[in-house]
């Protein structure tokens, strides 16, 4: 279902901005709905005015001033949220309604001109309070405020002296928060002569366009409302040309959105893609907070995204926050040269991180996951190496995790077990052994641990009460006795093939790629315990004797996915209870904005590199290492997931406030229900991450048995709205893993789209347990 407060080529709308308070906003939004009057009557269309905030009301009315010098029957006005106090919003009440309840009241009055439209369509003017950063009630600016609506900006500029500078400032600030602002409108002041100045700035992307000044006000309110009238019947003729402007924008903008699908299947080479199999193209043309807002035959649609764009986004899209670090670290350095150099932004980042990992004490930049795991292989192997002697053209191996996924570059591909995404790849050769994994799993609301075959004959499951038992690691004996057995019996074999491994590598807690695994803490707490107190003798016959540096193997997480946040806890370390030697962070390091991954490590690792040859170096890096502008996003990134680990996700751990140890953003009444359903094998939730494994004969990435919730999810009807009743298009766009459907959620995702997905959610699950 279209989500029709969205403009399409049929409802042309605009937000009208100003520079400042004073500036004419209200005359030139008089004006321009009279000027799209003229247009609408030759269209045969309607004319819609809404102003969502008025302070001093009603001595103070905008929509009062647009209907007395506009008699055209085609214009309907609407003002939502008045104050009889005339300041800013933030002070005119002390019960602000929050920001979700105005924006919702702003959607809705929208939908409802929409639906009142002619067949032909519509203009809509949509004039805010102030100037761009004037606030909304709760005190949020409205430039924030008003973003995820994606309007076309009309910016009226200040033609006063001065207004060069607020002007152009506002025009910056706007586009910094991806506003399109086709048009900028001043009074023309020949004395000052804004105008021209501001045109040789931005001409390139808006016109800009004068009107004269208003007359002077009259004392007489007859004489006055007189002489407004010949004013506004002067100024047509100057905003007639300004409708026509944006009739041409607004076409062009639509007739590239229609068009961007199929130019894209032809120039476009998707990851992860079966181009055979493609069906509808989903065209992004904003995204904000949680939402896509997304355009299919020119049909908008607001879709929430749950995958959180490949796990990278935690802190909402186009955060402002991150923008503006952004922004502030491009214009200080753009780009400069990191070897043997040092800037603020890199400094500041690594010592923010080395507060939290206090067991380490380098980093190592770099711009991806993936690379970041090579990095980490090249300093594990080579410790590994160094140490026990290794001839450095011996073959080394990893001692991992079956169903790990550690990234698409060659060296981290042959550091996973053969699995789809490599065994069609002619350079893929496995460099290691993986160990099966015992996995945590709800089933008809019952916890339990999957132990695989390797471990108890034919597999078996043991049950738990609370899921809180799983991952408090409280003492199991048995349990542990059975994976030390395994383990050591799968090190003693390797030992005795003299297979040389150089590292212990796993992703803690949560293998991603490899389906949402979710792999019990025990089990990998057991395991970095044995290899750091008996893998040396068990592989090498050599007694650890190494107190302060790194034991048995060097020990290396894969954090790229589970780190920071994302499951609830800073690292997924924390689940485990202990620290590794070696860690790889990225994807919500930046909360989504830039590409940036790092690789920390401790002294022992880093004084294996450390020679007077040059060769002996970690000889690896990038153009872009430690860029100022990914660096600057990741400290604004952990110092705002900090301050949310406090308290703002409170409201989240309370509904799992019988858990100690875990809690996550999808209520486990939900998780219990979802674990109920007959089409599913399992379900599991941790953080903001929710795991459906689906009943299928054909297990794995290749399964297409989530294909048909998927798809739903994309593109169904719910009746989870505000008010119970259908909602006006927000669907969720997942991504399959085979049989496993998961969704994701941010790290700012309100409770409320929380319920709002949750809600979708099990309908298309019940839905296709019927079928």
């Amino acid at each position: 279902m279209p989500t029709s407060f969205l403009p399409t080529r049929a409802f042309q709308a605009y937000q009208i901005f100003a520079a400042n308070t004073n500036v004419g906003k209200t005359i030139f939004a008089t004006g321009l709905c009279r000027a799209a009057a003229i247009m609408a009557e030759q269209n045969n269309r309607d004319v819609f005015y809404v102003k969502p905030v008025q302070t001093g009301f009603p001595i103070d009315s905008d929509e009062r001033h647009v209907k007395t010098y506009n008699k055209s029957s085609l214009l309907k006005t609407n003002t939502l949220y008045t104050y009889p106090d005339p300041v800013s919003p933030h002070i005119a009440t002390d019960k602000p309604p929050k920001d979700e309840e105005v924006l919702e009241n702003v959607k809705r009055q929208i939908l409802d001109y929409v639906q009142q439209q002619k067949p032909n369509g519509s203009y809509l003017f949509l004039e805010t309070a102030g100037g761009i950063h004037s606030p909304v009630m709760s005190g949020t600016p409205q430039a924030d405020f008003y973003r995820s609506l994606r309007l076309p900006t009309i910016l009226i500029g200040d033609s006063n002296l001065g207004g060069i500078s607020t002007t152009l400032t506002s025009f910056e600030s706007l586009k910094l928060r991806g506003y399109d602002i086709p048009t900028v409108l001043l009074f023309d002041q020949l004395r000052y002569r804004n105008h021209e100045l501001i045109r040789q700035r931005v001409h390139k992307e808006s016109l800009v366009a004068t009107v004269p000044k208003p007359p002077p006000m009259q004392d007489d309110p007859i004489k006055e409302q007189e002489s407004m009238k010949k004013y506004y019947e002067q100024l047509d003729e100057h905003l007639v040309p300004v409708i026509k402007h944006l009739d041409l924008e607004h076409k062009k903008r639509f007739d590239r959105l229609e068009s961007m699908a199929d130019k894209s299947r032809d120039v476009f080479w998707w990851p992860f893609t079966q181009h055979k199999l493609v069906g509808d193209v989903t065209v992004i043309d904003s995204a904000y907070q949680d939402n896509f807002t997304t355009y299919q035959n020119n049909h908008p649609k607001e879709m929430f995204d749950s995958c959180a764009s490949w796990w990278t986004q935690g802190l909402g899209h186009a955060n402002p926050d991150l923008t503006l670090s952004a922004a502030y670290a491009a214009g200080r350095y753009g780009h400069v040269i990191f070897p043997e150099s040092t800037n603020e932004t890199a400094l500041s980042l690594a010592e923010k991180v080395l507060e939290k990992d206090t067991w380490a004490s380098r980093v190592f930049f770099s711009d991806n996951g993936s690379t970041a795991m090579e990095v980490a292989l090249k300093m594990g192997m080579s410790a590994t190496a160094k140490r026990y002697g290794f001839n450095i053209k011996a073959p080394v191996e990893v001692l991992g995790i079956d169903g790990s996924y550690h990234g698409d570059t060659i060296g981290a591909m042959d550091a996973c077990a053969p699995n789809l995404y490599n065994e069609q790849v002619q350079w893929y050769q496995p460099r290691g052994h993986w160990l099966k994994p015992p996995t945590v799993h709800i089933s008809h609301g019952r916890p339990f641990v999957r132990l695989p075959s390797e471990m108890a004959p034919q597999g078996s499951n043991k049950f738990y009460k609370p899921l809180d038992d799983i991952y408090s690691l409280k003492e199991d004996k048995e349990l542990t006795k059975i994976y030390s057995d395994y383990i050591r019996h799968e090190l003693k074999s390797l030992g005795a093939q003299n297979r040389r491994i150089g590292a212990l590598l796993m992703e803690p807690v949560l293998m991603g790629a490899g389906g949402m695994i979710f792999v019990d803490p025990l089990f990998q707490r057991t395991l970095v315990d044995i290899v750091r107190n008996e893998g040396s003798e068990l592989l090498y016959g050599v007694k650890n004797n190494q107190e302060d540096s790194w034991k048995g193997l060097p020990v290396i997480f894969d954090e790229v996915f589970s780190g920071w946040y994302r499951l609830g806890r800073r690292s997924a370390s924390e689940f485990l209870g202990v620290n590794p030697d070696i860690t790889a962070y990225a994807k919500t390091l930046t909360g989504g904005l830039l590409p940036l991954a790092l690789t920390v490590t401790k002294e022992s690792i880093y004084n294996i590199f450390l020679s007077k040859n040059k060769p002996d170096c970690l000889l690896h890096g990038h153009s872009y290492t430690a860029h100022p502008m990914g660096c600057a996003v990741a400290k604004t990134s952990i110092e705002t997931l900090d301050h949310l680990s406090e308290t703002k996700w409170n409201v989240f751990r309370n509904n799992w406030k019988k858990q100690d140890a875990v809690w996550s953003m999808w209520s486990p009444a939900v998780v219990d229900q979802l674990s109920r359903y007959n089409n599913v094998e399992s379900v599991m939730a941790l953080g903001s991450v929710l795991a459906v494994e689906l009943k299928d004969q054909h297990k794995g990435y290749g399964s297409l048995a989530s294909k048909s919730i998927v798809e739903h999810l994309r593109s169904g009807v719910f009746k989870n709205g505000f008010d119970g009743t259908e909602r006006t298009g927000v669907n969720l766009f997942a991504r399959p893993l085979g049989n496993v459907v998961y969704l994701m959620t941010s790290q700012v995702t309100t409770p409320e789209g929380v319920r709002q997905c949750e809600q979708a959610f099990l309908e298309a699950i019940e839905k296709h347990n019927k079928l």
